[in-house]
């Protein structure tokens, strides 16, 4: 048997998640890394194929047929996931683990702050994936230590390392947040408890956020 390490890369089930991170499962394929890719299993049914070398394997949100079309709107998706998906995932690592390519770590999207509970209790390695770039997880993360309040209601925002930010420029949800927090609820629960993770990966280019990536 050979012996290389396994990694699982754990995606959150939107394009623009699922991009990123398969990108950098390629990246550690060529390194000679062992790549299982996991997503919903109604993304899993529509995504295109994946390179020969990366396995792909699903685990169930509780919508199979439509994902969050199904659950009708977000808040009930992220609701009922966040109930099933962790002993999902725990079942499909204990699968793994009885092959020839246990998993040493699992690397996950940090939408997903629940999968550091799996895998601190499987006794393998957690990764937090920041799939969008560091400017904008700078301005969730100041609404998380709350030195910016929603919903927004000034109509210039100074945040540290960041330029000035107009009232348009910021994210819409945290417009309406009132509205429907859930989106920003998702986008700030990432921080939740980060600081507990092995390593911290982020999705970004250094000469874009050189001045955000040092201050975390």
């Amino acid at each position: 048997m050979e012996n290389k390490p396994h990694c699982l890369v754990l995606s959150f089930p939107a394009q623009g998640h699922i991009n990123p991170m398969l990108q950098f499962s390629k990246v550690l394929q060529q390194e000679g890394i062992k790549v299982t890719f996991v997503t919903t299993l109604f993304f899993g049914n529509i995504l295109q194929k994946l390179p020969p070398s990366i396995t792909l394997e699903t685990i169930s949100d509780g919508f199979d047929n439509g994902g969050v079309r199904e659950a009708k709107s977000f808040k009930p998706y992220l609701e009922h996931f966040w109930q099933v998906g962790p002993k999902n995932l725990e079942n499909l690592i204990e699968k793994l683990n009885r092959t020839n390519y246990p998993i040493d770590c699992v690397i996950y999207d940090a939408f997903y702050p629940w999968v550091l509970d799996v895998a601190k209790k499987q006794g393998i390695f957690g990764v937090s994936f920041l799939t969008q770039n560091m400017s904008v997880n700078s301005i969730y993360y100041h609404v998380l230590v709350g030195k910016l309040g929603v919903p927004l209601d000034v109509q210039e925002i100074s945040l540290p390392m960041l330029p000035q930010l107009q009232y348009k420029d910021m994210p819409s949800f945290l417009l309406n947040y009132e509205k429907d927090p859930s989106f920003l609820d998702l986008a700030v629960g990432q921080f939740s408890n980060i600081d507990q993770a092995d390593w911290i990966l982020c999705n970004s280019f250094y000469e874009l956020d050189g001045e955000v990536i040092p201050s975390y």
